[in-house]
């Protein structure tokens, strides 16, 4: 059945309101970088829809037996600046005694606009546009193992905090039809949702899919979470594939934490990306477009 989209809507009086909740376990040992990562994956989903956050709820899983307070104090600070960032305040939370580590945001914000993004407007014709490389699911496995240090990955780590704030400007400036975040179904997954809804097919070419060096090393190496085979058992039956290898459609379906956004837009805009990328200092990538039909092409 898929998903629906990355947050509720509410209407009040006019205003409309978005809410979403997501957690996650420790993807990286430092708990500063975690909570500043955690929360960055949590305001995605208000971005995604084209929305601005303005508060959130913290979510906390802690074991107290096994680990420090300094712990979730440097935790709760990467998350409280994190949110500064995005200009958007914590309220409070709740905290319970958990044997794995957990932490993440319940946030709510607005459409200041009026009109919010869903999955479900894609058309035939669009382009179809990432904002953050995939594969750092395959990282966070490799570093798991002992593989890579964190130390490493420093452009994975610093594309995980990056808030998806001037991305969701990017979509919107764009006149985007659909838009999703990229997280824990991996591209191909979050791809087949936009396809679904849209009862359109999303064909992506892999060649130009921004993908982490190392995570193409490791996923070689057979070295990848259990998830990225989990999310291909879950698009295979829905997906037509041209001469990919085992390893390319597991990147393609690794899961991610705080992705980019995906997002369709109308093609005679594609002369605008360019500048609109440089204007709010980041990068997008296209990687294919819709066409008529149901699912998805990848090639």
């Amino acid at each position: 059945m898929g998903v629906g989209d990355d947050a509720g809507v509410y209407l009040y009086e006019g205003s409309i309101f978005v809410h979403t909740v997501d957690f996650i376990t420790p993807v990286v040992n430092d708990p500063y970088l975690w909570g500043g990562i955690s929360a960055a994956n949590s305001l995605s989903d208000v971005y995604a829809m084209g929305c601005l956050p303005l508060n959130a709820l913290a979510i906390v899983g802690f074991n107290n037996c096994e680990l420090q307070p300094s712990v979730l104090q440097e935790v709760m600070k990467g998350c409280v600046d994190k949110l500064k960032e995005a200009k958007t305040v914590l309220l409070g939370g709740h905290t319970v005694d958990d044997k794995e580590p957990k932490f993440g945001l319940a946030v709510m914000g607005v459409c200041q606009d009026g009109c919010f993004i869903s999955q479900s407007g894609a058309k035939a014709g669009n382009l179809v546009v990432l904002t953050k490389p995939v594969g750092v699911g395959i990282l966070t496995k490799a570093i798991k193992e002992g593989k890579i240090k964190e130390k490493d990955i420093g452009e994975a780590i610093e594309y995980m905090l990056m808030l998806n704030n001037r991305a969701s400007k990017l979509a919107k400036g764009l006149g985007a039809t659909a838009c999703t975040d990229v997280t824990g179904f991996g591209l191909l997954g979050h791809a087949y949702n936009i396809a679904r809804r849209s009862g359109v097919s999303l064909h992506i070419d892999f060649s130009k899919v921004p993908i982490y060096e190392e995570a193409v090393h490791f996923v070689r190496q057979k070295i990848h979470p259990k998830g990225a085979v989990d999310n291909y058992n879950f698009v295979k039956e829905h997906m037509v594939h041209e001469g990919l290898e085992w390893w390319q459609l597991l990147l393609l379906t690794d899961p991610v934490t705080s992705g980019g956004l995906l997002f369709t837009f109308p093609e005679e805009r594609a002369k605008d990306l360019d500048g609109l990328c440089k204007e709010l200092g980041i990068r997008a990538w296209i990687i294919g477009k819709v066409e008529e039909g149901q699912g998805l092409r990848v090639f």
